[in-house]
């Protein structure tokens, strides 16, 4: 198992931290006519609906802890615990 260190969320956090991706860099006489980028207002239930289905951000020190059993060859699987939690969300 390797553990690198790629986020899927990075993309996520790009977005909301207003950077921009790879179409919006593109220049465009089409999108206004004075060049001037065009601004959005999300709505508060937009925002709600946007964060509810944002995906949890992990927890990084519990991560650094995991990765560190696995390439000291230390870390356990309790399939038991696993198989009862399992069984519980079933319920």
């Amino acid at each position: 198992m390797k553990i690198s260190g790629h986020t899927p969320y990075a993309k996520i956090e790009s977005t909301r931290a207003g950077e921009r991706g790879p179409a919006e860099g593109r220049e465009s006489s089409e999108a206004s006519p004075t060049g001037a980028a065009a601004e959005v207002r999300m709505s508060d239930a937009a925002r709600a609906m946007r964060d509810a289905h944002a995906p949890e951000r992990p927890d990084e020190a519990k991560v650094a802890r995991l990765r560190e059993l696995v390439e000291r060859g230390d870390f356990q699987i309790d399939a038991e615990r696993i198989a009862s939690a399992m069984l519980d969300e079933e319920r």
